[in-house]
């Protein structure tokens, strides 16, 4: 399976009990969905593990893998990436996108400057704000209509129309 097909989802934080549950700091919302399996990205590489059972647990995860029985095992996983099929996430509403399609997004003003590529998405309630850097320095894009005007996740590029003295 190569890496283009795996997204990153979550890190292993810590363990629970002594069965080998672990605790998955998850990077977005991706627990609404029934996990069948994870990748988990080690430093031996990448193995894929069949999930027993998963639940929320105050802010983490908790998630039964098949193969991990015991404390230890579990606690050798601690650090790891969590990393999850790109098929496993639903297609959403049009004008809706995943964290990871807009991170590495190169973006460009309506008025041909190019402002650089999305390195950060921070949420602030209201709406979520791309942190863009590029040649002119850090330009913070907030992620709404007024402003984003275009998003093409297939070539990766976003076009924005700035606000007076945003920059």
């Amino acid at each position: 399976m190569s890496s283009e097909e795996l997204v990153q989802a979550g890190k292993i934080v810590g363990i629970h009990g002594i069965r080998g549950e672990i605790k998955v700091l998850s990077y977005g919302d991706y627990e609404n969905g029934a996990w069948k399996a994870l990748n988990i990205q080690s430093e031996e590489g990448i193995a894929e593990h069949e999930v027993l059972w998963s639940r929320p647990h105050k802010r983490v995860i908790l998630v039964k893998l098949a193969d991990i029985n015991s404390r230890e095992e579990a606690a050798a996983l601690i650090g790891c990436e969590v990393l999850l099929k790109r098929s496993f996430f639903k297609k959403l509403p049009e004008g809706e996108y995943y964290r990871f399609e807009i991170e590495g997004m190169e973006v460009e003003a309506d008025d041909g400057r190019y402002l650089g590529s999305i390195t950060d998405i921070l949420s602030t309630g209201s709406n979520d704000v791309y942190v863009v850097d590029g040649p002119i320095g850090e330009v913070l894009i907030p992620a709404i209509k007024d402003v984003v005007l275009k998003v093409d996740v297939k070539k990766k590029k976003m076009l924005v129309h700035l606000i007076e003295g945003r920059l």
